[in-house]
């Protein structure tokens, strides 16, 4: 892998070219297994009820689910999800009773897109928004902001975390899900060039340290209020995942739940501690700092220096 001969600048987000790839790969569902296990994992197989119904019924779900309630979120709070695809999460969380549910998704294909979604008699408890200039000029303001895979895809962080900020209620919560890291430049390098997407059509993907997120939305009026390590929920919330793991794995998970419930900032030390040991004391866990979600509280802007 030779960086200098990847792709850089070309790099765009294309809705078009996304939806024209994918749709060309479903031609190949049946015959070609990494295909099929490809776009299993990412929800995007061609029978899209099926996808829809995976997700809902998956153990993914369950666990947003249980961790929501662990935060006092509920069907009472107006949430929105940002960059959601083909809107499964939103939907499924419709259909579990949330009825104040939104879904901001520029992409209004029938696959990679809300165009699905939107022809489902019972995608009618989300508020589809395509057009992001209007949702963010419109008058509602969200308890919740749902983000999944999603944060990445983000050229500036910290001017898109301010724009979502303006959009939120006061101590309002943001749950952002699955992220892609790259601690160093051979990482970085390395993930780019393996990427499914990235380097074979030019679709842009670009990861970043796990504290480069953190720092770029506290930085626009956020405070980090825990981390979801990996390892909790044998990491179904970071991989496609239906095994609930062994019992130390469970184990583990039941006791990430006690601190979200106990001592939430905990997680928080955890995660900058092991930070600063793997930056400047040469450790190598990546535990915290492959964090499956991160929890974002929206604070006066007076406080959203980091106290930790």
């Amino acid at each position: 892998m030779n960086p200098d001969g990847l792709k850089i600048l070309s790099l765009r987000e294309d809705p078009d070219a996304l939806e024209a790839i994918i749709t060309a790969q479903h031609a190949a569902y049946a015959t070609d297994p990494a295909i099929r296990m490809l776009l299993d994992s990412i929800y995007l197989e061609p029978d899209r009820e099926r996808a829809f119904s995976r997700f809902l019924n998956g153990l993914e779900f369950r666990t947003i689910r249980k961790l929501l309630g662990l935060f006092n979120v509920g069907p009472e709070n107006g949430v929105c999800e940002i960059g959601g695809g083909p809107g499964f999460l939103a939907w499924a969380l419709a259909q579990s009773g949330w009825g104040r549910m939104n879904l901001l998704e520029p992409n209004p294909h029938t696959v990679t897109g809300t165009g699905y979604l939107r022809s489902r008699p019972d995608g009618a408890g989300v508020t589809v928004h395509n057009d992001l200039d209007a949702w963010h000029a419109g008058a509602e303001r969200y308890d919740i902001v749902l983000t999944k895979n999603c944060i990445h895809h983000f050229k500036n962080i910290a001017q898109a975390a301010a724009s979502i900020r303006q959009k939120m209620n006061d101590g309002g919560r943001w749950f952002a899900f699955r992220e892609w890291f790259a601690d160093t430049p051979k990482e970085l390098y390395a993930q780019i060039a393996s990427h499914p997407y990235c380097q074979p059509y030019g679709l842009y993907e670009w990861p970043y340290p796990s504290w480069h997120y953190a720092e770029a939305i506290e930085i626009a009026g956020f405070k980090l209020e825990a981390v979801i390590p990996a390892v909790y929920a044998n990491n179904s919330l970071g991989l496609y995942q239906e095994d609930e793991g062994d019992e130390t794995v469970r184990g583990v998970t039941a006791q990430i739940d006690g601190l979200l419930v106990n001592d939430r900032a905990a997680t928080v030390r955890a995660f900058w501690e092991e930070m600063l040991r793997n930056r400047f004391q040469g450790g190598t866990h990546r535990l915290f700092t492959r964090p499956q979600v991160f929890v974002f509280v929206r604070v006066p802007v007076s406080e959203g220096v980091r106290a930790s």
